[in-house]
């Protein structure tokens, strides 16, 4: 890949810095050492007055001497001296530093984090206290991220924050997950919500649509390492978004990772393995089964000289085998990884380093995903008043993938399903029995095809902080991200009917971005009452995206399979180079009256190139207000009440996903005429185009009781999305498809709950978090003239409706089989021939009764939306053990199982379910399953039905984490810090009524939720490992 000059400026500006840095890590001398003495003392739960055990407290010296409390809490550390400062530091607590008297004896009590409301969370340029927040954020810290052994930051979310629907498009290592923070505000604009890590934005897109298809299956934040992660919070409501503006829409994610602080090295070495496999198995015909289906399906007809009949011939060698394909195609699978990091510094200087070797392959036979990340967090004190520092991370990922979701015969997942088992696995002659009747063989598509992904990707930062006065402070962050990634893909001949064909493709990508953010931050405290402080700033952002594909056929083997080798080379190849730019303006101002009476107010500014001249500017402002009334004289003395807030929000945000030249149109290249290059519109422009705008309110209210070991937090909020961008089919005669255009209204409303418990302190200590999301999406408005019936067609299972949400199923009811010729007693017929349906055929429903099944008879037949999700975590800790059990669950959600369709279907010689042992023979069967045919005249199979559609409510026990921590004594007898052992069980059990692999499936992105189309299933894993501290 090509880079500018400028571009290589960037490189040079961005890494020798970053080497400069590296260099003063290793030179910066430490501090002096003091007078030494011994210090004794003993650590307690400040409110159960237990001893804790593993309380860290490090010392402020050259050393930064660190030990830990035993059992009794007590604890000895050496080399201490007069005015030196000791930190108390224990998960699930708040911190306390004291100065080193001429004591030789502390008692120290510290208070559990949920009796203190001090703690702050990362917002939008800034850090607030819990208690003065105003908007609706949620939070998953590091402590509930280390009881997970997930591999990316977006699958930990799912069930552990309210309002925020995370759900598994691929349950392949590597895979992509959808993730939708209150409900979709968009039809084609994109739903997913704004990923910022350490302040970097990042588009949670740009590697997802490298390969340019539709569902590439990879997982655009699975780059991120989440033993990194110190804290996830998730931005909700206006009021925490609006100073994101145009890409906030829905929602913003804030990623913060780890960084260093003052004290003594602290390496942490995690080492685990697992095992995964498949949670559950299909059930399929047996070879003798599916013959007499076969022979089920001719009965009545007349059957022609066709080669392919001879499928039921046992003594045919190609078809006389019993296999049972996911036995044959799926495995027991192993992983690996491996963490290392080391964390410490001065007052001058802090350091984090980390780096992670990942090896996990997949359920499905030779799908593997290899990730190797390093990260550098670094920051320098350059005096009282100047403050710079970096953060760069590496990434490299190998990601070997297999064609998993869809209907076609491309599809491993479907393959291994409905390829019928009496097809033996290998030729008399020992060569693969790959490819036989429009059934390719699922394991030969896994050993033998190629579908390799390689990616790099480099994700910076470097600011710079300036103390200009005591309440006024200036900081400016250079970013980074650079992804370049390689595809090969490759099929061959013997997986293809046709005659020594095979195919291959190569395609490379790179994405750019890079931008600076420059803001002021003031506060300023009057009279202990008056606290007020302001954001204000601007930030520009620029893409680029490069592109460059090539498709060949006919290699002359199968062995070379580099594209000079191909006969035939696709007569169009694929370079393109795309980019757009964002400046921005932002402001934020807050003001608080004794912590009681809360203001907030929001204000960003962004101009996109991707509209037109007169339209690129948006305005997107919050206002917001809260009510800290446990403050109130006659409340803030009631014993029981310890917490209490009322918060109201109001604010617009943006949406500005689509193509980077769609306002001005765009024209493709390699459009031959006559012999002659040429090139063609494509795109029909429209610089009118606009932004999509949400307007959300929020009402929150939270509660805590009995010095907060009850809280609770709920919210009620409301959005409305105009200006919906959708690509609006226009004539043939214009000679475009579509043409990009401003459109329609989305409406979301919804409640949320959190409930946060300690049911018992002491020595058994047991504490609970529950969070449940009730979110109703709505389509209010969608223009007249592109109606059918009243609705959008969007694909071929979904509609859109007014008065309708995102998400529904649209076909013929399915009302059972017609036991008797007879029973048809309405004599309804086939709308495309006329034929009469009979015994054994399905009961459709006549909606319009005019006694012809047609197009006018289809109707909603289900919806894919929940009516409520969530999660329930259960944390138990007695003596060294802890124990934490997570269930996550989901309500009221429709799947359509076209999974399913496909294996029930006998018109391509596909296996069958063992429903189809239940199938209608003969007059008088009472069953719901219809009978087989292999040439139905009257389209049945073929229907997009209610047969398929089920319910996809689940509660699913995810996680299960139990650790075990060794005694300090212990540990430090053989040189370690600590010494952890833990053994985690992820997706345990799932109790559902769902018939296909997993109830938590989504094939595909985009408005065509609750679709299974054969997904990569997903696995039971268990993993055991050990966490070593030095």
């Amino acid at each position: 890949m090509k880079f500018s000059a400028t571009q290589c400026k960037l490189w040079l500006s961005y890494y020798v810095p970053s080497l400069f840095f590296l260099h003063v890590l290793l030179i910066i001398p430490g501090v002096a050492a003091a007078q030494q003495k011994t210090i004794l003392g003993k650590v307690i739960d400040a409110v159960t007055k237990t001893p804790l055990l593993g309380v860290t407290i490090k010392l402020d010296n050259k050393n930064g001497t660190t030990v830990t409390t035993d059992k009794q809490g007590g604890f000895v550390l050496d080399n201490g001296a007069i005015g030196q400062s000791l930190t108390f530091s224990f998960l699930g607590y708040s911190s306390q530093t004291i100065k080193i008297d001429t004591r030789t004896s502390y008692a120290i009590s510290l208070a559990p984090v949920s009796n203190v409301i001090e703690e702050t969370v990362v917002v939008g340029y800034g850090r607030q206290k819990k208690r003065n927040l105003t908007g609706a954020i949620v939070s998953v810290g590091a402590a509930e991220i280390e009881k997970t052994t997930l591999q990316d930051p977006i699958s930990i979310l799912q069930g552990r924050a309210a309002g925020v629907q995370v759900s598994s498009n691929s349950g392949a290592p590597g895979g992509e997950m959808s993730i939708r923070v209150r409900g979709s505000s968009s039809l084609n604009s994109g739903n997913n919500p704004l990923f910022v890590v350490d302040g970097i934005p990042l588009e949670s897109n740009s590697i997802s649509s490298l390969n340019g298809t539709e569902n590439s299956g990879l997982n655009p934040m699975a780059d991120i390492n989440p033993s990194d992660i110190a804290s996830i919070e998730i931005l909700k409501d206006a009021a925490s978004t609006a100073i994101y503006g145009s890409r906030a829409a829905n929602g913003v994610v804030m990623i913060t990772t780890k960084r260093g602080a003052a004290g003594k090295p602290e390496v942490i070495l995690n080492a685990n393995a697992g095992m995964s496999s498949l949670t559950r198995k299909l059930s399929v015909l047996n070879a003798r089964q599916y013959r007499e289906a076969v022979l089920d399906s001719y009965r009545g007809m007349t059957i022609p000289e066709d080669p392919f009949y001879t499928i039921i011939d046992s003594l045919n060698p190609m078809n006389n085998g019993d296999v049972d394909w996911q036995d044959e195609l799926m495995r027991t699978a192993k992983q690996y990884k491996l963490d290392l990091s080391v964390r410490g510094g001065n007052e001058g200087t802090k350091y984090a380093w980390s780096s992670s070797y990942l090896d996990q392959d997949g359920v499905i036979l030779n799908s593997n995903y290899k990730r190797f990340t390093s990260r550098l967090n670094v920051d320098f004190t350059i005096s009282d008043r100047v403050r710079i520092g970096q953060s760069i991370s590496y990434t490299n990922a190998v990601n070997n993938r297999t064609n998993a979701a869809g209907s076609g015969n491309l599809s491993i997942i479907r393959s291994l399903l409905v390829r019928p088992p009496n097809m033996s696995m290998y030729l008399p002659d020992g060569s693969l029995n790959g490819y036989m009747i429009g059934q390719r063989n699922p394991v030969g598509m896994a050993l033998f095809s190629t579908n390799l992904n390689k990616s790099n990707r480099i994700i910076g930062s470097q600011y710079l902080e300036i103390d200009i006065y005591q309440d006024l402070k200036f900081r400016s962050n250079v970013n980074l991200d650079y992804i370049s990634m390689k595809e090969d893909e490759f099929m061959p001949s013997i997986l293809d009917y046709r005659e020594g064909y095979n195919s291959g493709a190569v395609r490379s990508s790179g994405n750019l971005t890079w931008g600076n953010e420059s803001y002021f931050t003031y506060t300023k405290n009057i009279a202990d009452k008056h606290h007020i402080g302001a954001v204000f700033g601007m930030s520009f952002q620029k893409w680029r995206y490069d592109r460059t594909g090539l498709d060949g056929q006919y290699f002359p083997s199968d062995d070379i399979r580099t594209l000079n080798g191909a006969s035939v080379i696709s007569n169009q190849g694929v370079n393109v180079a795309s980019e757009h730019a964002m400046l921005s303006y932002f402001g934020r101002v807050t003001y608080d009256y004794e912590s009681k009476y809360l203001l907030e107010f929001n204000l960003r500014s962004d101009g996109s190139s991707r509209f037109g001249r007169d339209r690129r500017f948006g305005f997107f402002p919050s206002a917001s207000a809260g009510w800290r009334f446990v403050e109130e004289e006659g409340i803030k003395n009631l014993g029981w009440l310890s917490d209490g807030k009322l918060r109201f929000s109001l604010g617009s945000t943006g949406n500005e996903a689509i193509g980077d030249y769609t306002s001005r149109g765009e024209f493709t290249l390699g459009t031959n005429y006559l012999d002659f290059s040429g090139a063609a519109p494509t795109v029909m422009p429209n610089p009118s185009l606009t932004w999509e705008t949400t307007h959300q309110y929020n009402l929150g209210l939270e509660l805590g009781f009995f010095k907060n070991r009850i809280l609770l937090s709920t919210d009620a909020y409301l959005k409305k999305t105009k200006d919906l961008l959708y690509n609006v089919p226009t004539p043939g005669t214009s000679g475009f498809e579509y043409i990009t255009q401003n459109i329609g209204s989305i409406e979301n409303r919804g409640l949320e709950f959190s409930l946060q418990t300690r049911n018992l302190e002491g020595a058994f200590r047991w504490s609970t978090n529950v969070n449940i999301s009730l979110n109703r999406n709505k389509v209010t408005s969608l223009p007249k003239n592109l109606l059918t019936n009243g609705h959008i067609q969007n694909g071929n299972f979904h509609i859109l409706q007014e008065g309708l949400p995102i998400g529904v199923f649209y076909g013929w009811n399915f009302l059972g089989v017609y036991a008797r010729d007879e029973d048809n007693t309405n004599k309804l017929t086939n709308g495309a021939n006329g034929a009469v349906f009979v015994g054994g055929d399905p009961i459709w429903k006549d909606v319009n009764n005019d006694k012809i099944i047609d197009q006018n008879d289809r109707e909603i037949i289900g919806y894919a939306e929940p009516k409520y999700f969530g999660g329930i975590s259960n944390d138990f800790s007695y003596k060294n053990f802890h124990l934490n059990v997570f269930f996550q669950y989901a309500v009221g959600n429709q799947i359509y199982n076209e999974l399913n369709h496909q294996r029930n279907s006998i018109v391509r010689y596909n296996n069958l379910s063992t429903d189809a042992l239940t199938r209608w023979r003969e007059q008088g069967d009472q069953t719901d399953f219809p009978r087989l045919i292999r040439d139905d005249p009257k389209q049945s199979d073929s229907r997009v039905q209610s047969r398929w559609v089920e319910d996809g409510s689940y509660l699913k026990l995810k996680n299960v984490n139990l650790r075990y921590s060794f005694d300090s004594a212990l540990s430090k007898r053989i040189g370690l810090r600590k010494l952890d052992a833990f053994v985690t069980a992820t997706n345990l059990v799932t109790w559902t009524k769902y018939t296909g692999f997993d109830p938590d499936v989504n094939s595909y992105s985009g408005l065509r939720v609750g679709l299974d189309e054969g997904s990569y299933p997903q696995s039971r894993t268990f993993t055991f490992g050990l966490i070593f501290g030095l």
